[in-house]
C-alpha cells in the first residue's frame, strides 16, 4: 500500500524547532554515538530553543481537544503533526521523516521571512539542506551518510521513503548542475549490494524491488551475481530484534515486498511464504507485550515494557503500528488489539502537544496512522 501526496493543503502557522529530545536514541540511532549539536552560530532562540544530550531535533505543536470515536481521534492526531512546521534549518532526517509522514507536498518554512517552499522541489532543484549530500558515482547517485539525526541514517533509507509516498522513477533531481532521475539513486543502490558482507538491506529491498522488480537479476560492482530472492532471503535470515528501531523497519521491508510480489502476480511460495510467517511470529508478539493502555512494549519484541517517557511509548507504538498496517490482512488488522494500539497513539501524540518530539518517531507514527486510517472498517466506536 502507498500513501500518496496530497496530505496539506491548508495554511499552518509556524512554530519554531526545538533541539531538545535525546531519550530514543539507543532505539534508532544508526551507528551509535549522538548527534551533533544542532544550534547554529547566529540562531535566535526563536529558531532554536535548547540541545539535549543526543542533539535531535524536536517539533512542538499546541494541544487540541480530544475527539470522540477512533476515527476522529486518529484524524485530530495527523491534524496535529500537520501543524508542527518544519523549518528550511532542519536537518534532512528531518525533512525526509517529514514527507515520509506529510506526502510530497510538504512545505518548508524559512522562519526568518515566513516564505513557504515545497521540500521535495527544494530538495530536487539543489536546494541546500543541513546533512543532506548527494554524491555523483561510477554506477548513479549516492546519499552522504550522517551525521546522527541530521543526515541520511541508513542506505538507501532516503530513496526508500520516496518511493513509499509515491516519488515515481523519473523524478527529476538536479546535482551540481547535471540531469539525474530516481533511477539513478536505484542503480547505484544495485552497485552495491551484497549477500556476503555486513549490509542492512532493509530500505535497499524496497529500492531495487519497486523500481526493478522482484523477479530482478543483475552484477553488482564486485562483478557478483545476484536475483532479488537473495536479498530478500539476506533480510530474512538477519536478526530481527537487535535490527533499526526494534526490527521494525527489516519487518517493513520485507512486507512490503511480499505485498508487492504477490500484487504483481508472483507466486506465494518460498522466501515470501517465509516473509508471511516471519510476520505472523512477530505480530503474536507484538500483540503478547501489549500494554493495557493500547500501547506496544517500549522493548519492541523483546519483552514486555511501558517507559514513563511517552516519547518512547510513541517512537515504539508508531513504528510496530506502521508496519503492521503495512504487512496484516484487512481482517487481523481490524482486530480489536490493533484497533486498540492505533487509539492509542492518537492519544498519546495529542497528549504530546505541548513537548517537543523528534521527528523519525514521530513521522514514522503518522505514517503508521496514515496506513491503518486508510484501511480501518466501519465498526461501533469509530
Amino acid at each position: 500500500m502507498m500513501v500518496r501526496s496530497g496530505y496539506r493543503g491548508r495554511s499552518l502557522p509556524r512554530f519554531a524547532v526545538l533541539a531538545a529530545f535525546g531519550a530514543l536514541v539507543p532505539a534508532c540511532a544508526p551507528g551509535g554515538g549522538a548527534a551533533d549539536a544542532l544550534i547554529e552560530d547566529g540562531a535566535s532562540t526563536e529558531q532554536v530553543f535548547a540541545t539535549g544530550d543526543a542533539g535531535v531535533e524536536s517539533l512542538p505543536a499546541p494541544r487540541p481537544t480530544l475527539p470522540s470515536g477512533l476515527r476522529e481521534r486518529i484524524d485530530a492526531a495527523m491534524m496535529l503533526v500537520d501543524q508542527r512546521d518544519i523549518q528550511l534549518s532542519n536537518g534532512f532526517w528531518t525533512v525526509f521523516h517529514g514527507i515520509l509522514g506529510q506526502g510530497l507536498d510538504l512545505p518548508l518554512t524559512d522562519a526568518q521571512t515566513g516564505r513557504r517552499v515545497n521540500a521535495v522541489e527544494h530538495i530536487s532543484k539543489g536546494g541546500e539542506i543541513r546533512g543532506m549530500r548527494f554524491i555523483p558515482t561510477e554506477f548513479g547517485l549516492d546519499v552522504q551518510m550522517g551525521p546522527t539525526f541530521v543526515g541520511q541514517g541508513h542506505m538507501d533509507q532516503f530513496v526508500a521513503e520516496m518511493i513509499q509516498v509515491g516519488m515515481p522513477k523519473d523524478h527529476a533531481f538536479l546535482v551540481h548542475g547535471k540531469p539525474y532521475t530516481l533511477m539513478d539513486f536505484v542503480r547505484e543502490s544495485q552497485s552495491r549490494v551484497r549477500v556476503n558482507a555486513d549490509q542492512e538491506l532493509s530500505w535497499a529491498i524496497i529500492v531495487i524491488g519497486e523500481c526493478v522488480g522482484t523477479d530482478a537479476r543483475w552484477k553488482n560492482r564486485w562483478d557478483e551475481p545476484l536475483a532479488f530472492e537473495d536479498l530478500v532471503r539476506y533480510e530474512l535470515d538477519q536478526d530481527i530484534e537487535n535490527a533499526a528501531c526494534g526490527g521494525t523497519h527489516r519487518l517493513f521491508g520485507l512486507a512490503w515486498v511480499r505485498n508487492l510480489h504477490l500484487r504483481r502476480g508472483g507466486a506465494d511460495a518460498g522466501v515470501w511464504r517465509e516473509i508471511a510467517g516471519t510476520t505472523a511470529r512477530y505480530a503474536d508478539r507484538a500483540r503478547e507485550f501489549q500494554n493495557s493502555d493500547g500501547s506496544f512494549s517500549t522493548n519492541s519484541f523483546r519483552a514486555p515494557g511501558h517507559d514513563a517517557d511517552l516519547k518512547a511509548r510513541v517512537s515504539t507504538t508508531g513504528h510496530i503500528l506502521e508496519w503492521l498496517a503495512l504487512a496484516l490482512d484487512d481482517e487481523p488488522l481490524n482486530a480489536p488489539w490493533v484497533r486498540d494500539a492505533a487509539d492509542a497513539l492518537s492519544r498519546m501524540i495529542l497528549d504530546s502537544a505541548e513537548e517537543p518530539i523528534e521527528g523519525g518517531a514521530l513521522y514514522h507514527a503518522v505514517h503508521g496512522l496514515r496506513l491503518f486510517r486508510a484501511r480501518l472498517t466501519d465498526a461501533p466506536g469509530t
